[in-house]
């Protein structure tokens, strides 16, 4: 049996009429510029008073950051694990990313080892919750990165509404994937939300866009790309829910990894801890599953990060980075697929040398 790690064609073919219908809309009305509303849905989906479009996660974290208005060179705390853009967004907004290492377990920040820190970034890492409310004492700004996240709650509140921004991405693999790039805050803070829409639109004014009064980027969703992620989060809370029972199929074999409980989780991605990953992702290969790695590499490691990590160590994720594997998770899998999926990562262990 074949076994993929994602199939985006299963959750694309039942909507498949519809966003035909999407561009022929499009076409007719040359609405190509604008997220036709989505930011507006999606806030009211998690809670929050505004919503921001912008072109990808990566812009969400930028702008968000250079909303806050920080001095310049401040630190910022963000995991040793997560994806590139993270940090990225930190040093391209002209500050200092501190890198905070990760429970050992989860891969989630240690949200008790930040300190002496002017704004924090916690990362809602494969749809596990981090323990937000714990940085509310610190009082400093917090910007939730939720790009992995979905639908995600603490206490019956989304991920991103606990901060003061919440940054989604609508990457295409995400749980609510855009059919290219895009990418939205959320807050609760007015002004916040108008100088996020300033920065996204080369610094103009809402109401004039040829008076620019502050720096900014060219970032705006496409059209089509609003109106096909407005379609598919009438879609969300059932795939997320599919997730879930998926993710504790997996979760119920004695080899399942422990991961957080603060929360729910949404299950972006099911990882594994191997001491012989290479060995384990052949074996699992070869049996026709495909896995991933997120993430190969830990952010302190990263070459491009060289300067900003001194002296700092971070133990946990560097071993972290060495032993993570992912397997396949995604709606509509199959009966077949779970429990063969299942049935080889239990194999493995029980397998003669």
């Amino acid at each position: 049996m074949k076994v993929p790690f994602n199939d985006l064609k299963r959750i694309h073919e039942p909507l498949k009429n519809r966003f035909h219908e999407i561009l022929d809309q499009v076409l007719d009305n040359c609405s190509f510029i604008g997220d036709t509303n989505f930011s507006e849905e999606f806030s009211k989906y998690t809670g929050s008073m505004y919503g921001v479009s912008c072109n990808s996660g990566t812009d969400a974290l930028y702008i968000a950051i250079k909303s806050l208005e920080l001095k310049p060179n401040s630190k910022i705390a963000v995991p040793a694990i997560s994806y590139a853009a993270t940090a990225m967004a930190v040093v391209n907004s002209g500050h200092i990313p501190v890198f905070i290492d990760v429970d050992k377990e989860t891969g989630l920040m240690l949200v008790e080892s930040v300190k002496n820190v002017d704004c924090v970034i916690p990362v809602h890492l494969y749809g596990q919750c981090v323990n937000v409310s714990k940085l509310l004492d610190l009082n400093i700004p917090i910007i939730e990165d939720c790009a992995q996240a979905h639908g995600a709650t603490i206490n019956g509140k989304h991920v991103g509404t606990i901060g003061n921004i919440g940054c989604f991405s609508m990457y295409p693999g995400k749980n609510l994937g855009a059919l290219g790039d895009a990418g939205v805050c959320i807050t609760n803070n007015e002004t916040l939300s108008i100088k996020m829409k300033q920065y996204a639109s080369l610094g103009a004014q809402k109401d004039n866009r040829y008076n620019h009064i502050t720096d900014g980027i060219n970032s705006r969703m496409d059209g089509i790309q609003g109106l096909f992620l407005k379609e598919k989060l009438k879609h969300l809370d059932v795939w997320t829910k599919d997730r879930i029972r998926i993710g504790e199929i997996y979760s119920s074999s004695n080899n399942a990894v422990k991961r957080s409980t603060i929360g729910k989780d949404v299950y972006h991605v099911y990882y594994t801890l191997k001491d012989d990953r290479d060995d384990y992702i052949k074996y699992m290969n070869e049996n026709g599953i495909q896995t991933g790695i997120h993430y190969p590499i830990s952010l302190p490691e990263l070459e491009c990060f060289k300067e900003y990590t001194g002296s700092t160590i971070c133990i946990n994720a560097k071993e972290f980075c060495k032993k993570c594997v992912s397997l396949p998770l995604f709606p509509y899998m199959t009966t077949d697929e779970i429990d063969f999926t299942l049935k080889c990562h239990i194999d493995y262990h029980l397998r003669d040398f």
